[in-house]
């Protein structure tokens, strides 16, 4: 069953159209979650937020963007409350380490890139994260932020360009043998 045929029986109350939405997308924005909230927990509620208000807000579903856009730009925004909720609770400046997606290369890779990662600013962090770890196109980061196509690009080109600062040139870069 595809997306269309998904939302459908949704649109009927049908079970297996929820069923098929959440075991096709859970996943993805429970991986989503881990690496913005940094605790499964929190990543589980904010999955199980994010379809409750999917499937309340159904009839506000146009199909105009993709369904795991839509669900994307719900969960980001739910996490994004949630993590701005737990700072406020438990007033901790840091996020704890989150993981990174496994096809980075190799585990030394995946933690220099992680380490760089946690050292930029959030927003870079999150646009980057989209872009190149979930795959979103400019067009559907900018559906999720809330911003043009255009003011996407320049957070990407100014991202990778504080990124390029931070990341560590390798050894052999540096005329070093390893």
């Amino acid at each position: 069953m595809d997306d269309r045929e998904a939302i459908d029986l949704c649109r009927q109350r049908r079970p297996e159209g929820y069923r098929a939405l959440f075991d096709r997308y859970a996943p993805f924005l429970l991986t989503l979650g881990m690496r913005m909230l940094g605790d499964r927990a929190l990543a589980e509620d904010a999955v199980q937020e994010t379809f409750a208000a999917a499937f309340a807000g159904l009839d506000g579903f146009r199909g105009e963007a993709r369904v795991k856009t839509w669900l994307y730009t719900i969960f980001y925004r739910t996490a994004l409350r949630m993590r701005a909720r737990r700072r406020r609770e438990t007033a901790v400046a840091e996020l704890p380490p989150v993981g990174i997606a496994s096809h980075a290369g190799t585990v030394e890779t995946r933690l220099s890139v992680k380490e760089v990662l946690d050292r930029l600013p959030e927003r870079d962090r999150e646009v980057l994260v989209m872009a190149y770890w979930d795959d979103l196109t400019c067009q559907e980061i900018a559906e999720v932020m809330g911003l043009t196509p255009n003011h996407v690009k320049v957070l990407l080109f100014r991202a990778r360009a504080r990124f390029a600062q931070v990341w560590p040139a390798p050894p052999s870069e540096l005329g070093e043998t390893a």
